[in-house]
């Protein structure tokens, strides 16, 4: 069944990242995709989709030098995937775990 708010969530991993809550969601509101750093990378993409319908994908990690410029770098692979067709809204933000607060990211 799709989410009723249409959303689809890219998010850490991290145990600390409530994302339901920080973003003000409800279940069954959003897919919430979750891997290491939240980080959309050319192969991760189409895995995360593929594990959302079973498929066990191997993870690639990547080094955060710049974690406003890897936000940047996902939302610009999101925006060219050819499994994504639809783009209403397109966001990234960056979680601060020791304030709460979320930081947009822009392009």
């Amino acid at each position: 069944m799709p989410p009723s708010k249409h959303v689809a969530v890219v998010a850490c991993m991290d145990a600390r990242l409530d994302v339901y809550r920080i973003l003000g969601l409800k279940d069954g509101e959003a897919h919430v995709i979750r891997n290491a750093g939240g980080v959309i990378t050319d192969d991760a993409f189409k895995r995360d989709i593929q594990a959302e319908t079973g498929i066990k994908p191997q993870w690639a990690a990547e080094a955060f030098g710049d974690v406003d410029e890897d936000v940047r770098q996902s939302l610009r692979r999101i925006e060219n995937s050819p499994f994504v067709t639809k783009h209403e809204s397109l966001r990234g933000f960056v979680f601060d775990v020791a304030t709460g607060k979320l930081a947009e990211v822009v392009l």
